[in-house]
């Protein structure tokens, strides 16, 4: 794990995670990773287990990953260093271009599922699909239901 964060309860600085917009990566068939930029998110505990609900419109190539390809997924929250990712996630297609190359981000292996985290992010989680569902009230988006597997904070924002 890099020096500059640590492992946290997955439900400490959510202020951080509510805040700011996230991004999400996820993996192909052939384990590579692709992100999109994230706001229609929440965090909770459901059943004692820790959650994070993302919403994720059908029409999106993130959809297809984690619907016929993955059951994990990694929600960031960036520093102001690596801001300029979300631009990047929210204006292009992973079907079409390497978004993470086109944002020069590192990533790091993840330590309990095989989607990796971003590095230079406030706050990072490693999640496990326990569920998912239409919804009636938002018909073009679809909600997953990720338990939170483990969570990291940059040293920045606990110091």
């Amino acid at each position: 794990m890099p020096d500059d964060r640590m492992e946290i309860n997955p439900l400490e600085w959510s202020e951080h995670f509510f805040k700011t917009t996230g991004l999400l990566v996820s993996i192909d068939d052939k384990g590579k990773a692709n992100m999109m930029a994230l706001d229609w998110k929440t965090i909770g505990d459901l059943w004692y287990h820790p959650i994070i609900t993302i919403a994720v419109a059908y029409n999106r190539y993130t959809y297809e990953l984690l619907d016929k390809y993955t059951d994990e997924f990694t929600l960031n929250m960036p520093t102001s260093k690596i801001n300029h990712a979300i631009d990047i996630a929210g204006s292009y297609s992973g079907r079409n271009i390497d978004k993470i190359k086109k944002a020069n981000l590192k990533m790091i292996p993840g330590k309990k599922i095989t989607v990796p985290t971003i590095e230079d992010c406030l706050l990072s989680y490693e999640c496990k699909i326990l569920g998912s569902s239409k919804t009636e009230f938002k018909k073009s988006h679809h909600l997953f239901f990720g338990e939170i597997l483990v969570a990291y904070a940059s040293k920045e924002l606990i110091t």
